[in-house]
């Protein structure tokens, strides 16, 4: 006769209830490549050119060799110092040749002009020339950077105009592409005859740049560039037609 058992000897052996054991994240595959950080343009990578000359050298082998990736790099970094040196630099020679033009022309039509007259005064007046010249030396960093401000940021009030403005990418960075980028078309400027295409051309590759910057078709950047002498040429017309209309009607 079998031996008679608990009431709980019959039950079989309680279960312990374990945390379910952690699946591994399913295999997604390999991760997808970053995209490549951009370098600031090399006249603000102090990083990879330390020195003042090779930043400057970097930028005429980047403009030359891809010049559309300046427009990449310029939203990288902010303000408008650095563009602003870089304009003046370059400008220095253009400002130089046109101010000697300038300053012996203005010299020898006055000075033909006072011995035509007979006056003795040439000496004080030749005295203030130079003084004049010192003036407009002094002031050429204002004009360059009102230049600059003025120029860029009518080029990004045309491309509002053309609807090719791109969120995030505000009128500062408009006018620091400008000012890199005019900087080098007015170098290219000072080439005789080749000068007025050089820099209608430069416009040009300017629209370009600034649709690529604000990822908008290219022909929006480039109707920005020209809108300008458009509306230009369109006021010397007006102009010309009305002034001398104006002028026989006031004789009548």
């Amino acid at each position: 006769m079998s031996e008679i058992t608990g009431p709980n000897e019959a039950l079989p052996p309680s279960i312990q209830l374990d945390e379910p054991p952690r699946l591994p994240p399913p295999n997604l595959g390999p991760p997808s490549p970053s995209a490549p950080v951009l370098r600031p343009v090399p006249f603000e990578d102090h990083e990879t050119f330390p020195d003042f000359w090779p930043r400057v050298g970097g930028m005429f082998r980047l403009v030359f060799s891809n010049p559309m990736e300046l427009f990449d790099r310029v939203p990288v970094t902010e303000g408008l110092g650095a563009p602003w040196r870089f304009l003046l630099l370059l400008s220095i020679p253009v400002f130089l040749i046109m101010a000697m033009v300038f300053f012996f022309a203005g010299m020898a039509i006055m000075f033909a002009a006072l011995d035509q007259v007979g006056k003795g005064d040439h000496k004080a007046i030749a005295a203030i020339m130079p003084v004049i010249f010192g003036v407009i030396v002094l002031l050429m960093p204002l004009f360059t950077f009102l230049g600059m401000v003025i120029g860029g940021a009518f080029n990004h009030f045309f491309l509002w105009m053309w609807g090719g403005l791109r969120p995030g990418v505000g009128t500062g960075q408009s006018i620091r592409a400008y000012g890199y980028a005019s900087a080098f078309i007015q170098i290219g400027g000072l080439i005789p005859y080749l000068g007025i295409l050089i820099q209608l051309a430069g416009l040009v590759v300017i629209g370009m740049g600034l649709a690529r910057m604000h990822r908008t078709d290219t022909w929006r950047g480039i109707c920005a560039m020209l809108t300008p002498i458009f509306l230009c040429c369109c006021c010397g017309l007006a102009a010309a037609i009305s002034i001398p209309a104006f002028i026989a009607a006031t004789r009548h």
